[in-house]
């Protein structure tokens, strides 16, 4: 015989008491659990966190602490070059203005001049191993150039730097066939070629222009070719 409804009611309703008591119990002893280790934790971490978000006073703030964005240094820049056309270093020092007219003109913008002259004094410079000179074929931060700081030459008679050849590094000297940096190559074989007797990889240091192409043709890490700036010897180069 089924229940009154009532009664069912009545004790759904007492089960349902009977619930909430047991969690507010199991509660209780949780936080009776938790509460003390909670306590140990606010005191162990509280002065940690308020060292780190606590605003500091005049008192701990002198100008050599204080943060100053144009105090950030850039990233070094393991090696750069001067565009292509410029004069020895000590006479393109004296001619140019920084008008940046080479940076706005080169097609690859691979022309920079750090502002804060942190990096190439200031002067216009390229990083051949990430952002090379292509030798473009309007020769324009050359003609654009108000000051002859660059001066037009034929391409074959620029010379940023020159590359060298690590043979240890190279594929070739492991038996593989790689000519990566020779199809880069914007001068050709008049540059680079590959040895006919031993295979090697060789540049020609009255061909090669430095312009960097080859380096970031390069498929070792680090590259087994790398381009370096060229000295200046009695207001000559130093592969002439």
């Amino acid at each position: 015989m089924p229940e009154p409804a009532h009664e069912t009611a009545a004790s759904t309703s007492l089960d349902e008491r009977s619930d909430s008591r047991r969690r507010d119990f199991f509660a209780q002893c949780f936080r009776g659990m938790l509460d003390p280790l909670a306590r140990l934790l606010e005191h162990r971490v509280r002065p940690l966190t308020q060292a780190l978000e606590g605003p500091l006073g005049d008192e701990d703030l002198d100008e050599e602490s204080a943060y100053d964005p144009a105090s950030e240094v850039p990233l070094p820049v393991a090696v750069t070059l001067f565009p292509p056309g410029a004069k020895p270093p000590a006479e393109f020092a004296t001619l140019c203005s920084r008008c940046g007219k080479c940076v706005e003109v080169c097609p690859v913008q691979c022309i920079q001049i750090d502002p804060t002259a942190q990096i190439a004094d200031g002067w216009p410079y390229i990083v051949p191993a990430t952002n090379p000179c292509v030798v473009c074929e309007e020769l324009a931060c050359m003609k654009a150039c108000p000051t002859g700081a660059l001066t037009l030459v034929d391409k074959f008679q620029i010379r940023m730097g020159l590359a060298e050849v690590d043979d240890q590094t190279c594929l070739r000297h492991h038996g593989e066939d790689c000519r990566q940096c020779l199809e880069a190559c914007p001068i050709g074989s008049a540059a680079i070629v590959i040895s006919g007797t031993s295979g090697r990889v060789l540049v020609k240091s009255n061909g090669c222009v430095g312009c960097g192409m080859c380096e970031q043709a390069c498929p070792t890490h680090p590259a087994a070719i790398t381009v370096h700036p060229l000295r200046a010897r009695d207001g000559g180069l130093a592969d002439e």
